[in-house]
């Protein structure tokens, strides 16, 4: 469509072409913005809140073997998922083996170990730290409830003293 504008000069395009341009470049500038928004909007001190470590007790069974956690020695482990739930594990290693099962779930949001350079091996509490930024020693004379240690540390120095 050819219109003239004020001036007698041809205009190519109608109203509806120019608000669409305009509507564009509008919405274009501001989708960033947008899009932060809704992304953001969804995290809240609540959710991050969920996602730190629990300590166990006499209540918390290990998801794998099923033993008390809180009866044995050594470093326990805890999976947690986005739907709330927390699996428990009365050491490393029965938590590495249900992690690392091609079954095993997919709406894993945090894992958790104790800090064994910290944290009394005959009691370990408290002294979580994430177990992929964990550093692991296996062997030695230490011995965990499913036999050999799979044995968390926060840093490679603590690592060497074991």
């Amino acid at each position: 469509m050819i219109n003239k504008n004020g001036k007698g000069q041809e205009v190519r395009g109608n109203r509806f072409t120019i608000c669409n341009s305009l509507f564009a470049q509008v919405f274009s500038s501001i989708l960033p913005l947008i899009f932060l928004i809704v992304i953001f909007s969804g995290c809240t001190k609540d959710d991050v809140e969920k996602l730190a470590p629990i300590e166990f007790t006499r209540a918390h069974a290990c998801a794998l073997c099923g033993m008390i956690t809180v009866d044995f020695p050594g470093s326990k482990g805890q999976i947690h998922y986005s739907n709330g739930k927390i699996d428990a594990f009365c050491c490393t290693l029965d938590m590495f083996s249900f992690y690392l099962q091609p079954d095993s779930p997919k709406n894993i949001t945090a894992i958790f170990v104790n800090d064994m350079g910290k944290a009394d091996w005959e009691r370990p509490s408290g002294h979580w730290i994430e177990a992929k930024k964990a550093y692991y020693v296996i062997g030695g004379n230490i011995m965990g409830p499913m036999g050999e240690a799979l044995v968390p540390f926060s840093n490679m120095r603590m690592q060497r003293l074991h």
